[in-house]
């Protein structure tokens, strides 16, 4: 019999904290209890209450499976104000594994919903050498994009956005220059137009040319996963819905094969009949992730 612990919990990080939401699964006979825990990293809201954040950890915790969702530098209005650069989430996840590490958890998945998939990705191609980071045994993306500023450029150029990408690029690459990274010239900008042909709240973006430059930029290699996903040598799960409104459904199988062709020997790709958000899936990609979990780590 499985029993679920939920809690909030904060995890210190230099000056500040990490939050997360625990979901911690015990079992009537510990010798049967699962690993690997699953780290989960949001989307474009964070707050726990976005993508597989959301409806995965309580699927996986029935399944014995605990997990840990978190928000990073990258969640809520990190950036609005500069803050969220997702180089920077990179410190922040190591520091999410050595706490887990030192509650008594060997093996570790990283699972990215969206954004969060370019986020894991980008951590996993950093942190590649099993010899040095032995605990780091597979990643999760599910509906990542195959480029985040590729993707962006093409929203934005179907919905006609004001300004444009380009005027964007340019007036960050001249505001940021000349080392964007370290520069302390910073202003948000509203995108109108951007998800959509109106401009009402939702279909407006709002960035700091900073954390666009970082995310969506030409330049932002980070953001890239079919650059990120070559170098990746453990386990890989893809997961993708037919209908995405956001992502094309190929980008998916393009990363795929990018991983095998590298030299990848564990890399499945998987569609489900949903959108972007997976809604109306979540059963059927969370048994997915646990009979993917079970082959490998049971």
């Amino acid at each position: 019999m499985v029993f679920m612990e939920q809690e909030l919990i904060s995890i210190p990080f230099d000056n500040s904290k990490i939050d997360g939401l625990f979901y911690r699964t015990k079992v009537w006979n510990r010798e049967h209890e699962k690993e690997p825990i699953v780290v989960h990293v949001h989307g474009f809201l964070g707050n726990f209450l976005d993508g597989s954040q959301r409806f995965l950890p309580p699927i996986l915790a029935r399944a014995g499976y605990s997990s840990l969702a978190i928000n990073t530098r990258m969640a809520n209005f990190s950036l609005f104000f500069g803050y969220g650069i997702l180089e920077d989430t990179v410190p922040q996840l190591d520091r999410v594994i050595t706490f887990l590490k030192e509650l008594g958890y060997r093996n570790i998945i990283l699972s990215g919903y969206s954004l969060g998939g370019c986020i894991v990705l980008r951590y996993a191609a950093l942190r590649n050498s099993p010899d040095v980071y032995p605990s780091l045994k597979g990643v999760i993306t599910l509906a990542t994009p195959y480029s985040m500023p590729d993707s962006v450029r093409r929203r934005w150029e179907k919905w006609g956005s004001e300004p444009s990408y380009e005027e964007v690029y340019n007036r960050a690459r001249e505001l940021l220059k000349p080392d964007p990274y370290n520069s302390q010239e910073d202003r948000t900008i509203l995108i109108y137009k951007a998800r959509g042909h109106t401009y009402r709240p939702e279909h407006t973006e709002i960035y700091t040319y900073k954390t666009w430059w970082f995310l969506a930029g030409p330049e932002a290699d980070g953001a890239k996963a079919y650059k990120q996903i070559e170098r990746i040598k453990i386990p890989i799960l893809l997961i993708q819905g037919w209908h995405d409104e956001v992502i094309n459904p190929i980008e998916t199988y393009d990363l795929a094969q990018l991983a095998i062709s590298a030299g990848n020997r564990d890399v499945s790709a998987f569609y489900v009949n949903a959108g972007h958000t997976l809604e109306g899936k979540e059963e059927e990609v969370g048994e997915i992730i646990i009979k993917w979990l079970d082959r490998r780590f049971k």
